[in-house]
Parts: structure tokens; sequence; C-alpha cells
């Protein structure tokens, strides 16, 4: 173990610890050559390895400064060399006085929706470098994303990501990632893609907006890997406006998931709306080596639905846990609206400027449709489409209000029925004091956004009028309301 003091490689002399963990130890050093700061990262080989495990310990430091030094991005953490001391390898990178974003979620909880949007544009930006360098990160979270004092943000740590070309990150062929921020399919045992890494973003956005991921933290991470397979992510209750987009990242079927190019434009054009809520984290010496791994060996295609699935804690085993389950039927998929095959963002969506939708106990004046000739496949709608389906889903649900409220409760989410109309209840009290409702100036931004203006003419003769934002779903090929916000 080296001490500080000691010079690595006749160059880099090490100042002082700033992190350490199951991977190894994290130093700031002075590279004596060319006078300048760094980081070393060295990684451990521990006492009565094999000779196998010590050869992937050193195979890992060598890709993940392969993989790195591919990428010149101003928000991914650079690698500059990488050297032995008395036999560890050790990663010499850009020594970056920063926190992570996990030390960010930590201290306050749920993070302002601009301040997110504005995180998660920059690794997007990362994440679409490194896939046209052909690069799968795998393991986005929290702890990877450093942020300094002048808001930038900066993504680290490829030690398990894979690139075209390179051979698999062990012999075995083994997966790894950190079990709340896994995409599904990584969860059934399939490889990841860039459409992955996608998903992870998504998720780690997510928990930086709800205060925690998708499917929560549980220690039990079989059972954390079964759900994240199994399940619909809950609607998230605090994201709008980044509602639609966190939607789409998180759609089930990859195919459907956008881009990171796209990803980095939404919220991007999203950050650029919203005020800096939020001052930049207070820079720490610090880099994140928290290194937890779930590691499940790759099967044949036929038999990837039989998933053993190892804890390990580090990038090696400590202690592993081997489970073996099957997922027999297809499962059902997330709350996601419907998404062009091409994965490109859709258009907007807008009903007629003059047209209105008034309803009321006995009497209906339906508003005109808006049609696009659809020039689809099968597989999905074009965007046009969705869009048009978007404004109609708000107009339609407004039709049915307030004489309709059997049906009108079928088109919202469950977790929107309980925790924003109160229950049924609450529903029925509501709506009880309404004599009729006008609906106008409706428009649409896919992938599930709607923006209205809502008039109640209320039994007790007042009218309120509220500009109001829907954050949309699709489940069971009807779109439902998730979210809704008042201007």
């Amino acid at each position: 173990m080296a001490t500080e003091g000691d010079l690595i490689a006749e160059r880099y002399k090490l100042v002082r610890k700033v992190g350490s963990g199951a991977m190894g130890t994290v130093w700031q050093a002075r590279d004596q050559l060319l006078r300048r700061d760094v980081a070393v990262k060295e990684l451990l080989v521990r006492t009565g390895m094999t000779e196998l495990e010590t050869d992937e310990a050193r195979n890992r430091a060598m890709r993940e400064a392969r993989i790195a030094a591919r990428l010149h991005h101003p928000n991914v953490i650079s690698i500059y060399d990488v050297v032995e001391y008395e036999g560890r390898p050790c990663l010499i990178m850009e020594y970056l006085p920063s926190s992570s974003l996990a030390d960010l979620i930590a201290e306050h909880g749920v993070l302002p929706v601009g301040t997110v949007a504005r995180i998660g544009a920059q690794i997007a930006s990362a994440l679409a470098a490194a896939h046209t360098a052909g690069i799968v990160h795998r393991d986005v979270k929290p702890a990877n994303v450093l942020l300094t004092g002048d808001n930038v943000a900066k993504l680290t740590d490829f030690g398990i990501s894979r690139a075209d070309g390179d051979a698999t990150l062990t012999a075995a062929g083994l997966l790894a990632g950190t079990p709340a921020y896994l995409p599904p399919e990584v969860a059934q045992g399939e490889d990841a893609i860039f459409a992955s890494d996608v998903y992870a973003l998504g998720a780690m956005l997510y928990a930086a907006v709800e205060g925690r991921p998708p499917f929560g933290t549980s220690d039990n991470a079989v059972a954390l890997l079964h759900r994240i397979a199994t399940e619909e992510v809950p609607p998230p209750e605090h994201a709008v406006p980044l509602t639609a987009t966190l939607v789409w990242m998180l759609r089930r079927d990859p195919k459907h998931r956008p881009e990171a190019k796209e990803v980095q434009d939404a919220l991007g054009s999203l950050a650029e709306t919203m005020p800096a809520e939020m001052p930049a984290p207070a820079p720490v010496p610090a880099a994140p080596v928290e290194e937890t791994a779930v590691i499940a060996e790759t099967e044949p295609p036929d038999r990837r639905k039989m998933v053993a699935i190892a804890l390990v804690v580090g990038a090696f085993v400590v202690a592993a846990v081997v489970v073996v389950y099957a997922l027999n039927q297809p499962q059902p998929s997330i709350t996601a609206g419907s998404s062009s095959s091409s994965g490109k963002p859709p258009t907007s969506a807008t009903a007629p400027k003059g047209s209105t939708t008034t309803t009321g106990a006995t009497t209906t004046t339906p508003s005109p449709t808006t049609t696009t000739p659809s020039t689809t496949t099968n597989a999905a709608p074009p965007p046009a489409d969705v869009a048009t389906q978007l404004v109609n889903a708000i107009t339609d649900y407004y039709k049915l209000m307030p004489s309709d409220l059997t049906d009108g409760w079928n088109h919202m989410t469950a977790d929107y029925q309980q925790n924003h109309a109160g229950g049924m209840a609450g529903y029925q009290s509501f709506w009880g004091g309404v004599a009729s409702v006008q609906v106008t100036d409706v428009t649409a931004t896919p992938p599930g956004t709607v923006v209205a203006t809502i008039t109640y003419h209320k039994k007790d003769g007042s009218t309120p009028v509220e500009r109001t934002t829907f954050g949309m779903v699709q489940q069971d090929g009807i779109w439902k309301i998730a979210s809704s916000s008042v201007a």
C-alpha cells in the first residue's frame, strides 16, 4: 500500500489521500515533470488473489485507461497514464476538486428540477460522445458524476465500460453495474447497449428529483433486480416539467428510448428556461471510488431469462451470493408514451386556436379534432400522431367532466388517482362543485407533455381559470394523466 510522499513511476509524488473504498485508494499527487496536480487511483491487488484475479485487476485498469483515452470531452474525467507501483496498477487522472452528485443528493435530498436538468444535459453530452466512440459506460450513477464549484458536471469511472472491438471485462464474460440504476434488459441478463446508459441516466435523474431511484435502494439486490425486470416504473411526483423526458428515457423497450444526444437537447432546452435554483456544491477534494457491482454470467440468448446473479462489493469477490430465478412470461411495459420507431424527438401539436371544449352535466360541445395523415409502419405512430393523441387525450378527458366521473377516473394513473385526486372520494368532492368545464389553447410536446387552459364554471358562481401542464403516460393503450401543475 502506498503512503504519503511516495513517488509513483519516478514522477508522481503522493500528496494526500482523498478517497478510499473497496476498489482501492485515490490520492492527490504532484506531477514532478509537468508540475501539475493529478489524481492517482491505486487499485487494490489483495493478498491471496489468484493469478487470474490479479491479471483481471491489471486488465481492468488498462481497459479503463484505454477506453477513457478515446474520449476528449469537457464532461469526462481525463486519464493521462497507467503505471504500476509495487505490482499494483495505478491510473493517473485529471485532478478535480469536487463533490459527487451522490453527495449533493445526500445533503439536499430532493434537488430542484433546473439543477437536475443542467447536470443531466452535461452528462448526456458526455454519453453522446462516448456512444459516438463506440463506448457503453454501463455504470452511470450519482457516485460517478463529479460536480465542481463552477457548475461543471463530469462523468468518471469507465472501469466496467465496454467498447467496440474490446474483449469482455473478464474471461468469463461478466456483466456489471449498480443494481438501482440497471435497466430492465440488463437485469434480465442481456448485454448493456447505448440505450442502457440512457436508462441509467434517467434513473439517476429520477433519484435526484424524487430523492430515490425508481425502485428504491433495497439491500436485497436480487429482489431489486426482479422488480426492475418485471414492474413498471412509478411515475415521478416532483419532476414536472421533467416528467415527460424521464418517462421517455425510462421506457422498458430500449428501442423506444431517446439517444443520448436527444436527451442532451431536451434537458439543455429545459435548463435554459429555468433559474439556477441551487448554488453549485462547494469544492471538496474527493473522488468516488465506491464500486458496488452486480455480476451475472452471460447466458446464450435462449437462456437469458434464467439469470445467475452474484453480489460483489468492489470489482472482485469478497462475499458473493448467487441466486437463480426464472422470468418465464413476457413482462408489461413501463409507463411510457408512444414513440417514433426511429427514436427521433417528436414534434409538437396544437389544437385549433379558436377551438374550445365545454362540458356540463347534460350538454357537450366537442372540439374539432386535428388529424395528421399516418405514414408509419405498424411498430409506432409518427411524431405528429403522438402529439395529436396527446391533445385529444386531454380534450377527451374534459369532455367527460363532470357528468362521467367513472370513465374520467380511468384516464388517470393509479398514483395520480391517490396522491393528486385524493382518491375517489376527493375526486367526487371536487367535481361535485363544478357545473361545467371548458378547455382551450391545448398544445402538446411529445413524448408526454400537454399544456392547456382550463376554465371551471362552478356551482357557486365562481369561474377560476388555470393554465395547467400535464405529464402524460401510456398504459394499456390509453394516454393517462400522471402529473399536473398549475402555472
